[in-house]
């Protein structure tokens, strides 16, 4: 899978944000059917933003059992243990988006 980056401003990698992105990435490759992932990435003085998109099959996220923690835990929980928020929207058929802030 090919990951296209876009991204502006500068700001020191937090390891929690790393990783929640890591993880959305990761899951678009896996379950998304496609051969590219956006990826941005938006610096400001207030929060760092990242938004991992694929145009691929999508899925409801009402539907994930509760056993399965990759969105929960790996994603959301990772974040908003960082101080952040983490946000997935998709439509089965309507592809992906994980939002992750994190204020600075």
């Amino acid at each position: 899978v090919r990951v296209e980056i876009a991204s502006s401003g500068d700001a020191s990698p937090d390891n929690g944000l790393v990783l929640a992105a890591r993880e959305a990435m990761t899951n678009a490759a896996k379950f998304a059917g496609v051969e590219e992932i956006d990826v941005y990435a938006e610096v400001t003085e207030d929060e760092v933003a990242v938004f991992v998109r694929d145009r691929g099959v999508g899925f409801d996220p009402a539907s994930v059992p509760d056993d399965r923690q990759g969105i929960r835990e790996s994603i959301k929980g990772r974040l908003e243990r960082a101080g952040g928020i983490a946000t997935v929207s998709s439509l089965p058929g309507g592809g992906t988006e994980v939002e992750l802030r994190l204020p600075r």
